[in-house]
C-alpha cells in the first residue's frame, strides 16, 4: 500500500511555465556574411535570440542526371554510405518563397561544389542551398543522414545594447573553434546554425497529482495561489534566459561549459526565484525542427523514438477510419518526432508533489515520473 502520510500536497492546482519557439531558420556559417544583402531575410532574423550550433554529415547535390519540369526539379542527393558517395533520388518543387511564380525559369543547374542549386531567370541568377532542398524535397534520406548533433547552445539578447544572434555569431570564438576542429577532424561533416525566436510563454495549470492526498491550503489561500498562477508574466529577457539554461542542461552539448549541470530546484537563477515566489513548480521548454526535416539530438538527449511512447497500431492510425483525420494524425506524428520537450522540476519532491514531479498511485510504491 502507498504511504499517503509521507506525501504532501500544498494546493489543489499546480503550475508550470511552458516556453516555446517558432520553427527555426537554418543558416550556414558563410550565410552570416551574406545575410545583410537580403534586407527581408535580415529583418526576419533580427528577433532571433537563441541559437544552436549543430553538425551533420555533408549532403551534396549531384550535378549530373537532374532535370526541371516547370518548377519541379528531379535529381539526386549524394551521401556517404559505406565510405562511398551514394545517389539518393529526390523531387523538389521551387517554392514561391525561393522564387516568385511570376518570374520565369530559364535554366536550372548545380554548382560544381554540389552545395547550391542555381536558377537562371531574366532577372539574374538565384541560389538555393542544398540544406533548403533537403528540408523541402521528397526523398528517402534516412534520419541518420539528415540528423543534426547539437554542439553548442547560446543566447543573444544584449544586457545594455540590443544584440541579435547574428551579431553574436559573427564574433563567436566557440564557433571558430568548432569550425576549425570540424575541418581538421571531421572534414566529411558540416557545421550549421539554427536560429530560434523564443518569445512565447504560458502557464500550464493542472489539478493532477495524488488525489488520495488532501491539499493543505485553506480555500482562500488556494484561490489566491490560482490567481497568482494565472497572472504570471515573463519579459523577453527572462524567457530567453530560461530557454538557454534549460536547453543546455537538457542537451548537454560538448562545447558548452556552463549551465550543463544546473539544479533547477535550488532556484539560484534570478528568474527562477521570481517563478518560485509566484508558485510555479515546473519548467517546460519546447523546440522543434520539423520544418527542416532533420532531427536534432545529443548522446544525452537523443531524438524522440515514438515507438517507445505508442504502439505500432496507434502510430499507423489503424483505429482511424476518416482518411483526412488519419493524414492529420500522421503529420502530428512527424512533428512529435522532430520535437524535444525539456522538463524540469523547480521544487524538490519533499517540498511539493506536483503533476510534473510525479505522483504515487494507489497500489504502487514508486512515484510516477511522467507528466
Amino acid at each position: 500500500m502507498t504511504n499517503h502520510e509521507a506525501a504532501n500536497r500544498l494546493f489543489s492546482m499546480e503550475g508550470a511555465t511552458h516556453i516555446y519557439s517558432s520553427d527555426p531558420t537554418l543558416l550556414t556559417p558563410a550565410d552570416l556574411y551574406q545575410i545583410k544583402n537580403n534586407p527581408a531575410q535580415f529583418a526576419a532574423l533580427q528577433s532571433c535570440n537563441i541559437y544552436l550550433i549543430v553538425r551533420r554529415q555533408r549532403i551534396y547535390l549531384d550535378s549530373q542526371g537532374f532535370s526541371c519540369n516547370g518548377r519541379v526539379v528531379t535529381g539526386n542527393f549524394l551521401v556517404r554510405r559505406e565510405k562511398t558517395l551514394t545517389p539518393i533520388p529526390f523531387t523538389f518543387e521551387i517554392s514561391e518563397e525561393s522564387l516568385p511564380r511570376e518570374i520565369p525559369i530559364l535554366q536550372v543547374a548545380v554548382a560544381e561544389n554540389g552545395c547550391t542549386m542555381l536558377i537562371t531567370t531574366p532577372l539574374g541568377q538565384h541560389e538555393i542551398s542544398v540544406n533548403v532542398v533537403v528540408a523541402r524535397a521528397k526523398s528517402t534520406l534516412s534520419d541518420q543522414e539528415t540528423g543534426l548533433v547539437v554542439l553548442y547552445v547560446g543566447q543573444s539578447i544584449g544586457k545594455k545594447n540590443p544584440r541579435t544572434a547574428l551579431d553574436r555569431l559573427l564574433s563567436h570564438t566557440t564557433l571558430q573553434r568548432i569550425l576549425a576542429e570540424t575541418s581538421t577532424y571531421f572534414y566529411e561533416r558540416e557545421v550549421l546554425l539554427l536560429l530560434y525566436r523564443f518569445e512565447h510563454g504560458r502557464t500550464l495549470i493542472s489539478n493532477g497529482g495524488d488525489f488520495n492526498v488532501d491539499f493543505e491550503a485553506c480555500d482562500q489561500r488556494d484561490a489566491a495561489h490560482l490567481n497568482r498562477l494565472r497572472n504570471i508574466r515573463l519579459n523577453r529577457h527572462d524567457i530567453v534566459s530560461l530557454a538557454e539554461a534549460a536547453l543546455i542542461n537538457y542537451f548537454k552539448p560538448d562545447y558548452n561549459k556552463l549551465l550543463k549541470s544546473t539544479n533547477f530546484a535550488n532556484g539560484r537563477l534570478s528568474v527562477l526565484k521570481q517563478l518560485l515566489s509566484k508558485g510555479i513548480a515546473g519548467l517546460i521548454v519546447e523546440l522543434s525542427t520539423v520544418n527542416l526535416r532533420s532531427r536534432i539530438g545529443t548522446f544525452h538527449a537523443p531524438p524522440t523514438d515514438l515507438t517507445n511512447i505508442m504502439s505500432i497500431e496507434v502510430l499507423e492510425g489503424r483505429y482511424i477510419d476518416d482518411e483526412l483525420i488519419k493524414q492529420q494524425w500522421q503529420e502530428e506524428l512527424v512533428r512529435m518526432a522532430h520535437t524535444h520537450i525539456a522538463r524540469f522540476a523547480l521544487t524538490t519532491p519533499k517540498e511539493r508533489e506536483t503533476f510534473l514531479h510525479g505522483v504515487v498511485f494507489s497500489g504502487h510504491s514508486d512515484r510516477f515520473m511522467g507528466c
